[in-house]
């Protein structure tokens, strides 16, 4: 193998092992993501049943009062 092939192939094996790294890196950064995504979805579902809860509140008090009942 001569000089020029082997210092190509170095080439391409160092870039190599730079795109192996940084795919490493970008799954890391996709697995945190989608953590994230996950945990801020489970929120929002909780916090939609708590709004979706005190919408029901708030309707029975309009109607309470609308009865004049006293609260």
């Amino acid at each position: 193998m001569s000089e020029d092939m082997r210092a190509e192939l170095q080439h391409w094996q160092a870039r190599t092992d730079e795109m192996q790294v940084a795919m490493e890196r970008l799954r890391n950064e996709r697995d945190i993501w989608k953590t994230t995504c996950e945990t801020q979805t489970l929120l929002f579902s909780k916090q939609e049943i708590e709004l979706n809860n005190l919408k029901s509140i708030v309707e029975r008090l309009k109607i309470a009062l609308s009865q004049g009942q006293e609260l």
